[in-house]
């Protein structure tokens, strides 16, 4: 088995060779990169895995939910909460589709509507990827420039809600897992330099099988470093905290703390409702609220995902990684 297979690849394997998937026949993975495999049954049927996807959600309900934009959309008619935003075309793309609403309009909707600071994402983007903390227009015109040289089509702009982030991964209506997000932050020794202490965690991660998509050199970081009045080569002190990036996706090297036996039931049923609004299975439900274990306060819905990664959420403990095992093992049978 290839290490750089996904982590459901390697689940799959895993479980195979043990002798755990009592109804499988057989299964082909391709071999190259093993993100693509087929699941044969006994009872003659077959199944398609590819990456994260399981295979047991509707193509559609999953492609809706790709699209950020779509998924706040019918959120909002189903009146639960989303960061205040927009969707803005990029001119290139504006031009080919004839559609009036383009980044040109993005600095005045946020001066009349959201203000500073907002989150500025392509609709289309998963892992954290090109998800930037805009605090200005000077940062606004510089993130829609990099958008437009990189080609994304379409760019959402969300009002930055400050509130501890959770995801909450729904199975057939339950609640199954839930932890908090937190950001990559890097903690001093006093002797290693940002630079090598940042590189240290991304091996660290790399070496666990963790689905890492952030770069050493991501721009994004330079960026949290000048704002914290850092540079590369600085040294923290011992025990002192560096956050290095504004969003807590954890492909995006954030941390995963478990909160699942003490999720509020208010919490469990808003995501269960929103897995059910678009026809989810399996879904992981990332909302911003003020106390999990609470039922009052604001909150809102930041994204839906229909193939959500659990190698994250199995790398924090040996239980994790048992139950998600046994989710996987329930999945695929």
């Amino acid at each position: 088995m290839a290490s750089h297979y996904p982590y459901l690849t390697r689940v799959l394997m895993s479980l195979f060779a043990e002798g755990a998937l009592t109804t499988v026949d057989s299964i082909q993975v391709e071999p190259d990169y093993g993100y693509a495999a087929m699941i044969g049954y006994v009872d003659g049927s077959h199944r398609m895995i590819r990456g994260n996807d399981v295979g047991i959600n509707p193509g559609a309900s999953n492609d809706v939910v790709k699209d950020k934009a779509y998924t706040k959309h019918f959120l909002l008619l189903a009146g639960i909460s989303t960061p205040p935003g927009e969707a803005f075309l990029l001119r290139w793309w504006a031009e080919r589709l004839a559609f009036s609403r383009t980044t040109d309009q993005a600095a005045a909707y946020i001066r009349e509507t959201t203000g500073y600071p907002v989150y500025v994402k392509p609709v289309d983007g998963s892992k954290g990827r090109n998800v930037w903390r805009v605090v200005d227009e000077t940062e606004l015109a510089r993130v829609v420039s990099v958008f437009d040289q990189e080609r994304v089509r379409v760019m959402l702009v969300e009002k930055a809600i400050d509130l501890p982030d959770y995801r909450l991964v729904i199975l057939d209506g339950a609640l199954v897992f839930a932890y908090r997000r937190e950001p990559l932050t890097v903690t001093g020794d006093g002797v290693l330099t940002v630079k090598d202490l940042l590189s240290a965690l991304l091996q660290e991660r790399r070496s666990t099988g963790r689905d890492t998509s952030l770069q050493l050199h991501d721009p994004r970081i330079a960026r949290r470093l000048d704002r914290l009045g850092l540079t590369w080569d600085a040294v923290l002190s011992v025990g002192e905290r560096a956050r290095l990036l504004d969003v807590a996706n954890l492909s995006a090297g954030g941390t995963a703390v478990d909160v699942t036996t003490t999720v509020h039931e208010r919490w469990r049923v808003l995501a269960a409702r929103t897995a059910a609004l678009f026809g989810l299975r399996l879904c992981g439900v990332d909302l911003v609220c003020a106390d999990i274990t609470g039922g009052e306060g604001e909150y809102a819905v930041l994204e839906v995902n229909g193939t959500p990664g659990l190698d994250h959420y199995a790398t924090t403990g040996p239980d994790q990684e048992a139950a998600v095992r046994n989710l996987y093992r329930r999945l695929l049978l």
